[in-house]
């Protein structure tokens, strides 16, 4: 089985297309999704094959949903999800719309807060493609019997009291979903969820799903669990389950395991963490076409000055700032002159972000003075970061100095220059390590490459497959 289709969960992730990273500047008047563009808008190729939107954040006509304000909800019901996700031109077409209840979110209730019947009127108002049924998650998994002995007694209670209504939600869903394709002619495929604790409970749900009448389970839960605990349940699943079955993996994909998944009978995965990882992590990824394998760089990070938590930190930390700086005129680590004692520690930290971005800026155009450009960089960094601040032990420095490493070689290398996804294009200033609209940029590039590498591994698959087939 060769076909994988990634699936990007819709949370408001877009940007402000004519966002400028060197002036800082955003449309006029900006208003939120008006004038913002989805990944699939502003990437040159389609960054994935679907989209999964959740009940949950979008919400009901009653129920407010997690991300959406009440007229992005009053928006979605009335276009559909085809024409809100702006997905309703020809060059869109073959993107697939999944959906779901939005689990995740409500975790910590005690039972689902939707209805089937609202969860059927999403999906049938929204145009989906496919839709997940109404699920209650289970988070604690034991890999083995030993893990198994160690849970609390109380969490298998609760576990097997979630799975049971994830069950008996399965089978009304299921009912509903063939109604609704049968009285308006459609042709939504429903996806059951199977949850587990453990191995058998798992197994048990896949059979109970297959026995109730689905051909495609989603297996949830397992976003905390280890790859290899991961693989070896999907093994033991793939072995049990029938030969038309179709797994997708909720919340969860990790690229680099597509073989396995292929092999254990996985079709589909979604995850966010690719964007995550550009936003939260300062990750940006590039793909090796002669590898054929995905690089995680560190982007380059300047802390706005003027934001919240840098200037708590100029509050919390102005002794050892000023020391600190000092110290590095002394060591020149620093080509700027800050010895006027006349200086207050804002103005000082002021001016080495303005050195620092000054010099970024000339290296993007030119490529030149890279070492003073990194001097810039790394002063501005200790300044900003209160690692640098406190005693620093010595596991501590030799993470600060792995990351150090690997922001030099990301600014020697300059991989956005030649990255042709049409995101990084614009410059090093648009996707830094700096702001919403620039982590932002960073995590949807992150999108484009991921599956650039999925692509060529399924490509690689067929093309092996069609060898052995000779």
């Amino acid at each position: 089985m060769t076909i994988f289709n990634y699936y990007f969960p819709d949370n408001l992730d877009f940007v402000d297309p004519k966002f400028n990273g060197i002036t800082n500047e955003k449309t006029k008047y900006h208003r939120k999704y008006d004038d913002d563009a989805y990944p699939h808008e502003i990437l040159k190729e389609l960054p994935y094959n679907g989209m999964l939107v959740s009940l949950a954040g979008v919400g009901t006509m009653q129920k407010k949903g997690k991300y959406y304000t009440q007229e992005l909800t009053e928006d979605f019901y009335y276009y559909g999800a085809k024409k809100f996700l702006r997905l309703n031109q020809e060059k869109f077409s073959n993107v697939l719309l999944m959906g779901d209840c939005g689990a995740f979110d409500y975790v910590n209730e005690p039972e689902p807060p939707f209805t089937i019947d609202e969860l059927i009127e999403f999906y049938d108002r929204g145009g989906f493609d496919c839709g997940i049924s109404l699920d209650h998650i289970v988070f604690p998994y034991a890999k083995d019997d030993e893990a198994l002995k160690a849970m609390d007694y109380a969490d298998i209670r609760e576990a097997e009291r979630r799975i049971k209504i994830t069950l008996d939600n399965a089978v009304l869903f299921l009912e509903r979903s063939k109604i609704l394709n049968t009285s308006k002619g459609k042709s939504f495929i429903p996806y059951g969820v199977a949850h587990g604790f453990s191995k058998e409970s798992f197994i048990s749900s896949v059979k109970k799903l297959e026995e109730i009448g689905y051909t495609h389970i989603t297996i949830g839960g397992m976003i905390k669990s280890k790859t290899p605990d991961l693989l070896d349940l999907l093994e033991t699943l793939s072995s049990i389950k029938k030969k038309e079955t179709q797994f997708h993996l909720l919340g969860i994909c990790r690229f680099e395991n597509i073989p396995a998944y292929a092999k254990y009978g996985v079709t589909s995965a979604d995850s966010t963490s690719p964007l995550m990882q550009g936003i939260k992590a300062g990750k940006y990824f590039e793909f090796n076409d002669d590898a054929h394998e995905l690089i995680q760089s560190l982007s380059i990070r300047i802390r706005q000055c003027d934001h919240d938590n840098v200037q708590k930190l100029i509050d919390k930390h102005r002794h050892e700032i000023r020391s600190l700086v000092v110290k590095m005129l002394n060591n020149n680590e620093i080509d700027i002159d800050l010895s006027n004692n006349a200086l207050s520690t804002n103005e000082c930290v002021k001016r080495l972000e303005t050195d620092c971005i000054k010099k970024l800026k000339q290296y993007d155009a030119t490529g030149e003075h890279f070492n003073a450009t990194f001097k810039a960089l790394m002063a501005y960094e200790k300044v900003t970061t209160a690692d640098h601040l406190a005693e620093i032990t010595p596991v501590k420095q030799a993470i600060l100095n792995k990351d150090k490493l690997r922001v030099k070689k990301f600014l020697l290398e300059r991989p956005w220059k030649t990255c042709t996804c049409g995101v990084c294009e614009s410059g090093i200033m648009n996707i830094i390590f700096r702001s919403n609209q620039t982590n932002r940029r960073r995590g949807i590039h992150n999108l484009a490459m991921v599956t650039k590498h999925k692509d060529k591994v399924i490509d690689d698959m067929k093309s092996t497959m069609i060898k052995a087939n000779k």
